[in-house]
């Protein structure tokens, strides 16, 4: 597998707008329950880890290219590629979300128009990641399949994230107890995972549908790589890697049950499930890229 500079781009992004997303659903309970101080520190802690996951992934993109000081030539032809859309709104992405951090520095407040413009360029910017393969040669891709993975990963690396991030944060620094999520967040949380993996599950059977289709019809080769082929040979490492999500979310479960009977147990389940949709999501991200 050759293509491990675009699977840390498109995963590390997908992890700091998912990240972002959670933020803006969350900053205006974080904005009541922190104060002062306290509440300039941890939003500026959470944006800052938000900003190096996007800085990271920037790079890597960048690294992916032949002569890297060409990357300017990549925006000429926005209007007709969806390659170059994507570095605009990245671009865009990156420089909103650290807008966001250097005004929350400087200002010890949070520019809501600034996070909610971030958080827009940032699901555009999703969209036109996933277009650039949607609207390829390679068959695996060409489905809407590719929409559902991209979206689902940013969903629950954001929700995944957002709890272990902030329960690192409150590691480190006690005052930041005000921040810890509640039951009632958590379940949403979990929620969110879920449903992410719901229904990318379901929707399996269509995209199958959709490559034996392309099969029967000998659409299956693009030069020099048979990619439906390709798919097939790697079923174990797919199947590994949906149970992996499939139990996190089970672990997620029994943790948080354990939780509502005791305040001061399960913990570590959330923690453990949270990892296993983590380490899931990068295993589907790298079954995606393997077959190229």
């Amino acid at each position: 597998m050759n293509e491990w500079s675009l699977l840390l781009f498109t995963f590390l992004m997908q992890a700091s707008i998912g990240l972002t997303v959670m933020l803006g659903l969350n900053t205006r309970k974080l904005t009541v329950v922190l104060e002062g101080k306290n509440q300039s520190s941890f939003l500026l802690w959470y944006l800052f880890v938000a900003c190096i996951f996007a800085g990271i992934g920037l790079l890597s993109s960048i690294t992916h290219l032949g002569v890297p000081l060409n990357a300017p030539n990549s925006l000429l032809n926005i209007f007709s590629s969806w390659l170059s859309r994507e570095v605009v709104f990245t671009a865009t992405y990156f420089s909103l979300l650290g807008l966001t951090f250097l005004w929350l520095w400087f200002k010890k407040r949070l520019s809501y128009v600034l996070l909610g413009l971030a958080i827009i360029a940032g699901l555009c910017d999703v969209y036109a990641m996933a277009s650039i393969y949607r609207y390829t040669s390679m068959l695996t891709w060409m489905n809407d399949n590719t929409y559902l993975m991209f979206y689902g990963t940013m969903l629950t690396l954001g929700a995944a994230g957002y709890y272990l991030l902030v329960n690192l944060l409150l590691k480190f620094n006690a005052s930041f107890t005000a921040a810890q999520i509640s039951t009632r967040g958590l379940w949403i949380l979990w929620g969110v995972i879920g449903i992410s993996l719901f229904i990318r599950l379901v929707y399996q059977p269509v995209y199958e549908s959709y490559l034996v289709h392309a099969s029967y019809n000998n659409e299956s080769i693009t030069f020099p790589i048979d990619s439906i082929h390709a798919y097939q040979e790697i079923w174990s490492l797919r199947i590994s890697s949906w149970l992996i999500g499939i139990l996190g979310v089970f672990i997620l479960g029994f943790g948080l049950f354990r939780q509502i009977k005791s305040s001061s147990k399960g913990q570590e389940y959330v923690v453990a499930g949270c990892c296993c949709a983590l380490v899931a999501e990068f295993m589907l991200r790298y079954c995606f890229y393997v077959i190229h």
